[in-house]
Order: C-alpha cells, then sequence, then structure tokens
C-alpha cells in the first residue's frame, strides 16, 4: 500500500515523457522548418515586390476592444502608417479577423490614408497578431 503513490507517480512520470516525445517534439520540430521556410519565401518576395524588410507589430490587446479599433489603435495607426510608402500590407490574425480588418479599413478611409496599393491579409487564428510592412 505504501508504494502505490509511487507507482502512481511512476506512471504519471512516463505518461508525460510519452507525450512529449510523442506529440509535442514533432509539432514543434514541425513549427521550426515551417517558420524557416516562411522567412525564405518572405526573403524571396521581398527582392521581387519590393517590400520592405522590417515587419511590424502592434499590441492587439490595446489596438482593439470588442473588435473596434480604440482611441489607441487609431493614434498608433495615425502614427505609424506614412503615406511617401506607396503601399502597405497589413495582417491581422485572430478568431474576428475579417470583423477587425473591416474596422481598420472604415477608420483608413475616414482618415483619407490613402495608398497606391493595400493588400490586407486576415488569418483566423488562435494567435492574436496586427502587423503590417511597408511596400516601397
Amino acid at each position: 500500500m505504501k508504494y502505490i503513490p509511487w507507482i502512481i507517480i511512476f506512471i504519471l512520470i512516463l505518461g508525460g515523457y510519452y507525450f512529449y516525445k510523442n506529440n509535442y517534439l514533432p509539432l514543434h520540430r514541425t513549427n521550426e522548418r515551417l517558420e524557416e521556410e516562411i522567412q525564405m519565401w518572405e526573403e524571396t518576395v521581398k527582392g521581387e515586390k519590393g517590400i520592405r524588410g522590417d515587419y511590424e507589430r502592434l499590441p492587439v490587446e490595446k489596438l482593439f476592444e470588442n473588435d473596434k479599433l480604440t482611441p489607441y489603435g487609431e493614434i498608433e495607426i495615425m502614427r505609424r502608417f506614412d503615406r511617401h510608402y506607396k503601399g502597405i500590407e497589413i495582417y491581422i490574425s485572430a478568431p474576428n479577423a475579417l470583423a477587425r480588418l473591416a474596422e481598420v479599413l472604415r477608420f483608413l478611409n475616414e482618415q483619407k490614408l490613402d495608398y497606391a496599393t493595400m493588400n490586407l491579409t486576415g488569418v483566423v487564428d488562435s494567435i492574436e497578431r496586427f502587423g503590417y510592412k511597408y511596400i516601397k
């Protein structure tokens, strides 16, 4: 009877190791390979399209409230989105990415921030992101 807790702990440790080795590590390796491939494709596309190299991220929790731009978000967009670039690519990923894209478009239209080309990409994802790249 006194060895049962030790046996249970040993079984839980073995189960955790099995999960780590067979579930977590393959996903982690695949994720790293995909990130490297995405970076390689971004470098390739950057050379073809003339995209400026830096990708900026804005803090999502301050930008949106109920999928509407907050005053902080509006100020950040006005401060960061510069008209002297030919275009801008905006990336939004969240459960309600399309609603947030529509809100950003509405705001840009109200402020008369017009770009020669604007590519908006919405990604439905569990991780919330808001980022942009400028096109020369």
